[in-house]
């Protein structure tokens, strides 16, 4: 549960000094720090494609489709 109290507020942190208020509560609820920066790539991510409908998957929990893995 603390986990996805400290996804929400790190998903909501739109400036830089909210961000890193999301990060430093994120980490006193235990949430480690290279899943804090995974986290917060996937939010970047999503804010950057506006013609993509909001996804309500969370990186961490889900792997990506074989589709999506480097296919060349």
């Amino acid at each position: 549960m603390a986990h996805e109290i400290a996804k929400l507020l790190l998903e909501h942190a739109d400036t830089f000094l909210k961000r890193t208020e999301a990060i430093k509560s994120a980490l006193a609820l235990g949430m480690p720090l290279n899943e804090i920066e995974e986290y917060l790539d996937w939010v970047d991510l999503i804010r950057r494609q506006p013609n993509r409908p909001q996804q309500s998957e969370d990186p961490l929990s889900k792997k990506p489709p074989e589709s999506q893995m480097g296919s060349t």
